[in-house]
């Protein structure tokens, strides 16, 4: 075994088991002093798992860590790690400088008095004439440099930064950068979490790339690239890809559109979108937080305000939105009803006269006998359609997720990475499902920010990228999934540098 560090954070055999569900699978990592270390990873790969586990949140079923030479136990020393997420956990009815002293205020019952240290981090820190301003009042780069003042002046000596900047513009997110190479080079551990490679390359001194519970390979200097990490997370996964390029959908060429917009506009997010969709395709739109992607695909659900026109089948604008889609978020839990029972949150979008008559009563009879067949159609495993929602395997909630939208005969179905967090198997039938779906006629469009999803599900692929959507790429022209990740990672190079010319 490689000896461990004798600065620095050692994981040495780290595994993490949740019942027969191995999450981490002997991971071996150095977390170095004065560097920025990157760490990589498709949804499920043990990403978030490991940084639990380095942020003390979790413990090891199996394996060590050690800081600086010793047995380290971050549950126990709260006070050495610090978490930066992608949305602060602050308290918004403080002010900054309050928010900064959470947690070290004493036993007294008089006011915290910011002392002479604190301030001098929050003026280091660019917010030291903010002291007195309530939290809610400041922007989202601010509250994330108060949340690092915050464990600055408690003196943690690790900081995770998880997806810190998918929420700030451009000038915030250098600004938010420089404060993070400052960390390093006053000697601190820095790990950036991040679905934008281009991030890891600028800011980053190693990147560990992290694939079904282990790390696969550590890049650095000339071989860290977007290029580089794009393949190797898609390396290996390839071989176990549910569904062939050759099950997928028709020749739809011929085929007039099922929807298209036109100057599909959002008021921030993106602008002039021009984009169609044909029945019986899915389309994928890729791109990372910030990027429009997400919003666009909320857009067409009707979640998002955009001018412009949309024509879904022979009806437009909110009436085609309203009557002709359904929409199914990233969060399961947004859709599911926790104290309803899998027969319950099947049905809970159908109303008259599916599962009532005359004066909106229930028919019962009726329900029982549409929630058997639904729990077959959509391939959920469950004992009984009256066992509760929340018993049901992650997998499984989502299909019943799904399965809701679905109920609902829509012409456009949208939905937002229809397969995070749920295992290979429930992977290849919700898969199925979709293309099922898409095969009567239907157009699918789903954002995703992995692209071993957009291979293994989609026909083809938009990314967008600064507000800004380039032009399809087709999978099936791809024999090999790094391929595809090349060519969408060069898209997404293109797009940046246009916005800067």
């Amino acid at each position: 075994m490689t000896p461990v560090l004798e600065r620095g954070i050692s994981l040495r055999g780290v595994a993490k088991a949740y019942g027969a569900t191995l999450a981490l699978a002997g991971v071996d990592l150095d977390l170095r002093p004065g560097e920025v270390l990157g760490v990589a990873g498709p949804n499920g790969a043990g990403k978030s798992t490991l940084v639990r586990m380095i942020a003390g949140e979790e413990r090891p079923t199996l394996g060590k860590l050690t800081f600086d030479g010793r047995s380290w136990s971050p549950a126990d020393e709260w006070q050495a790690v610090a978490v930066v997420h992608q949305e602060p956990q602050l308290f918004p009815n403080l002010t900054v400088a309050e928010n900064v002293m959470v947690g070290r205020e004493g036993s007294g019952n008089s006011h915290p008095v910011l002392s002479a240290a604190d301030a001098a981090v929050m003026d280091a820190l660019g917010i030291g004439h903010l002291k007195d301003k309530a939290l809610e009042d400041c922007s989202l780069a601010t509250q994330q440099r108060t949340e690092i003042a915050r464990a600055v002046a408690r003196d943690s000596r690790v900081f995770l930064f998880d997806e810190p900047n998918s929420a700030l513009t451009a000038e915030e997110s250098d600004e938010l950068f420089r404060e993070i190479h400052k960390l390093a080079a006053s000697g601190r551990i820095v790990v950036l979490v991040t679905h934008r490679l281009a991030d890891f390359v600028a800011h980053c001194d190693r990147v560990a790339v992290v694939r079904d519970g282990k790390v696969r390979v550590i890049l650095e200097g000339d071989a860290l690239t977007e290029d580089a990490i794009a393949r190797q997370l898609v390396t290996e996964s390839a071989a176990s890809l549910t569904l062939a390029v050759r099950d997928r959908g028709h020749d739809f060429a011929g085929h007039p559109p099922l929807f298209q917009t036109l100057d599909w506009t959002h008021r921030t997010a993106f602008s002039d979108i021009a984009f169609e969709g044909l029945p019986g395709e899915i389309i994928a739109l890729i791109g990372v937080e910030g990027s429009g992607a997400r919003e666009l695909l909320r857009s067409l659900a009707g979640l998002e305000k955009c001018t412009g026109s949309i024509q879904i089948g022979t009806m437009s604008g909110s009436v085609a939105l309203d009557m002709l889609t359904a929409y199914v978020p990233a969060t399961r839990q947004l859709s599911l009803y926790s104290n309803f029972s899998v027969g319950e949150n099947l049905l809970v979008r159908l109303g008259y006269p599916q599962i009532a008559g005359a004066g909106y009563m229930l028919k019962m009879r009726q329900m029982k006998s549409l929630a058997k067949a639904a729990v077959s159609r959509f391939l959920v495993k469950t004992g009984t359609t009256t066992q509760p929602i929340r018993s049901l395997s992650g997998g499984n909630q989502q299909k019943v997720a799904i399965a809701q939208a679905l109920h609902c005969a829509p012409k456009l179905l949208l939905l937002e990475e229809p397969t995070r967090g749920v295992d290979i198997h429930s992977k290849a039938e919700i898969y199925r499902l979709l293309r099922d779906y898409a095969d009567q006629g239907n157009t699918v469009v789903i954002f995703c920010t992995e692209v071993l999803e957009v291979y293994e599900a989609a026909d083809r692929v938009h990314v967008v990228a600064d507000g800004a959507m380039a032009h399809s790429l087709r999978i099936a022209d791809y024999a090999q999934v790094e391929q595809l990740a090349t060519d969408i990672t060069r898209l997404e190079q293109e797009s940046r540098k246009d916005e800067a010319a």
